[in-house]
């Protein structure tokens, strides 16, 4: 039995040793555990394991019978000194040793790994994982066109993602329930800027272009900080909040024509 927990001890770790090395080394992805040349060395480790199993087996089985003919008085015996108990002065297990060892080995491994590649270099992985981020929307973008001035419209599936990022990009001018702040207030009918003949419109056109009459207000998807999707998002938000929610308690004094945009 002690043999046959030896041969899976040694399985595991061998296994783990060579699935380390292809991930610290090849940089490889999840796949490479299915892929046809691992799973071909896998099973020639294993056979090697299992060889060795046997050879072992055999090796130890001569050695238990020369250690059977020593008398167990000629063993060393340790004397704890305090409380009168003996014990045995046995080798430590080979299995041990070849564990710490191993252990040894992987630290080095890691150690130079961590310095001289991008092993565990968390700088790197996000260097990585940001590229990766910008294929995806770039894919994304490619398959879901962006909105414009000619393609923007109200709809309520846009309000709470809108209201998101109107908090993140527009509440520290126009406050969080667009009363108005150091920029004008968005829930009346006076405007400073008007250029389309529609609410949803002449909101997104003065959030892409900026502001020509207030420089405060720059162009948010002209200089590609916002994109056109994400307009449309706040757009339709500052349309619910101008048309649809309950006006502001202290909203700041209107500025700018008042026109009726629906």
């Amino acid at each position: 039995m002690l043999y046959k927990h030896r041969a899976l001890i040694k399985i595991f770790y061998s296994l783990f040793i060579i699935i380390f090395i292809f991930y610290a080394f090849l940089e490889c992805n999840s796949d490479y555990i299915k892929h046809p040349i691992s799973i071909i060395i896998y099973i020639i480790s294993l056979i090697l394991i299992i060889i060795s199993y046997f050879l072992e087996k055999k090796k130890s089985k001569n050695s238990l019978d020369e250690n059977n003919l020593i008398n167990n008085n000629d063993i060393k015996k340790i004397d704890h000194g305090f409380d009168g108990i003996l014990e045995l002065d046995n080798k430590i297990p080979k299995l041990w040793f070849k564990l710490f060892y191993i252990t040894i080995v992987i630290s080095i491994i890691y150690f130079y790994s961590f310095l001289f590649t991008n092993f565990a270099n968390t700088q790197f992985e996000y260097k990585i994982a940001y590229i990766n981020q910008l294929k995806e929307i770039k894919e994304y973008e490619k398959k879901q066109p962006q909105a414009n001035i000619e393609t923007v419209k109200f709809d309520e599936k846009f309000i709470n993602d809108g209201k998101k990022l109107f908090n993140e990009n527009c509440a520290t001018c126009h406050n969080v329930d667009g009363g108005g702040n150091i920029g004008p207030n968005l829930t009346d009918d006076y405007w400073i800027n008007h250029t389309e003949k529609t609410l949803i419109k002449n909101v997104f056109s003065i959030i892409w272009n900026g502001s020509k009459n207030n420089k405060v207000m720059r162009a948010f998807g002209a200089s590609g900080e916002i994109k056109g999707n994400d307009i449309q998002k706040i757009s339709s938000y500052i349309y619910y909040i101008n048309k649809i929610k309950k006006k502001p308690n202290n909203p700041k004094f209107p500025e700018g024509e008042k026109i009726i945009l629906v």
